[in-house]
């Protein structure tokens, strides 16, 4: 569907709005607007998600412009080690989602429009984590979405990529 807005009238009783839609003008009040561009509203904040694969992620820690934390629990990075320049900070926090939100805040310094990227086994708790932050004032997170472990042939994940990890220095018991 084509929708271009050509006009908002304040006119009385209701401010009208004049759109072209599929090549034909039509006239709408501003309320039955907002109504028919609700549906719409899914579509944008889908479209503000950022996905990067885990090669972006690692090129965007060593470049410095992204912190990369990854998720997990402490006994996936006893297993498997954390990915190289990465942040532990696990979303299964004892104390809720508050304090891990709180978590991620002390990681990027109190400042929600650092550019992070988090990681986790194979992308479902970063994407979910990913829309929390956003939802909580966080302005630009990335999602690794192929994760530690990949998913399927064209997302092989950090570790089938031979990307570096390191033991995680303060796991915990």
């Amino acid at each position: 569907m084509n929708l271009i807005v050509l006009a908002l009238i304040a006119a009385k009783p209701a401010p009208i709005v004049f759109v072209e839609m599929n090549g034909k003008l039509v006239s709408l009040t501003f309320a039955a607007f907002l109504v028919a561009l609700a549906p719409l509203a899914p579509l944008a904040a889908a479209a503000a998600e950022t996905r990067i694969s885990a090669a972006q992620a690692y090129e965007n820690v060593v470049n410095g412009s992204v912190t990369l934390i990854d998720i997990r629990s402490p006994q996936e990075w006893r297993k498997s080690g954390i990915p190289k320049g990465s942040l532990p900070v696990t979303m299964h926090n004892p104390s809720g989602r508050e304090a891990f939100k709180d978590a991620i805040l002390r990681a990027v310094n109190g400042d929600k429009s650092r550019p992070i990227a988090l990681i986790c086994a194979v992308g479902g708790r970063s994407h979910w984590a990913q829309r929390y932050l956003s939802k909580n004032g966080f302005t630009n997170v990335s999602d690794v979405a192929e994760g530690m472990f990949g998913r399927g042939r064209t997302q092989p994940g950090w570790l089938k990529r031979g990307l570096p990890v390191e033991p995680c220095r303060d796991c915990g018991p």
